[in-house]
């Protein structure tokens, strides 16, 4: 279950345009506060939409185990919506509509108070589309196999951690830390690349995670109809 849910946190961890977010912070006024700020707020969303997925499943009894209708749907649903999102990444308007996004979050970032950047942060993570696909995973396999209040403490803990990874190493606030200031350089070249050149690679990663869960919901599906497991 650790395996599983850090698989899951690494698919919202790897999301270049919010990590070329915290290094446009690092390269303004009071870069650490600043930067922390944004990361907590992306953690704490994270968690709290483990939490409410928690509460609304058990609230409605949902089934979200493997075979089950309800995780069938979630895997189709979301093997379609990462389908869309991959194959977009990997078009001419998605460089110029993430450019143009980059562009406006570099200009107005500089303004935006320090405890406003803790609400952009949870923003950024709840209305980020793919993430719901991996919210709901995470809370399916919580619900599933109802380890007890504290392990689903530590997996949610895990999963947050995890999903918070690589807004933390190895460029942005921890690297930050460990070379006093002095990664300033490179990070202007990350977040050059990061803005004009990562679509590619979040459409890459789009399509394998579509690629998975259509695998995952098709033969879920197989198991719904009642045939023996492939």
């Amino acid at each position: 279950m650790f395996s599983q849910s850090s698989l899951f946190g690494f698919g919202i961890a790897f999301s270049p345009l919010h990590i070329a977010v915290v290094a446009l912070l690092l390269l303004g006024p009071f870069p650490l506060r600043r930067s922390f700020a944004y990361v907590s707020g992306w953690a704490m969303a994270n968690g709290l939409a483990i939490l409410a997925l928690m509460l609304v499943g058990d609230r409605f009894s949902l089934a979200l185990n493997h075979g089950e209708q309800g995780q069938v749907a979630i895997d189709l649903v979301g093997a379609v919506a990462l389908l869309g999102i991959g194959l977009f990444q990997l078009t001419p308007a998605a460089e110029l509509g993430q450019e143009g996004m980059a562009v406006r979050l570099l200009n107005q970032l500089p303004d935006v108070r320090t405890p406003l950047l803790v609400l952009i942060g949870a923003t950024s993570a709840l209305l980020t589309p793919e993430n719901l696909v991996f919210y709901l995973k995470e809370a399916g396999l919580l619900l599933v196999n109802q380890p007890g209040v504290s392990r689903d403490l530590e997996l949610t803990g895990v999963f947050v951690l995890v999903a918070s990874s690589l807004l933390l190493l190895p460029l942005p606030p921890l690297a930050w830390i460990a070379t006093g200031g002095g990664i300033r350089e490179p990070l202007l070249q990350v977040e050059g690349w990061l803005v004009h050149r990562a679509e590619w690679v979040v459409g890459v990663l789009a399509l394998l995670i579509s690629t998975y869960l259509a695998w995952e919901g098709l033969h879920g599906l197989w198991l719904l109809r009642g045939a023996a497991p492939l």
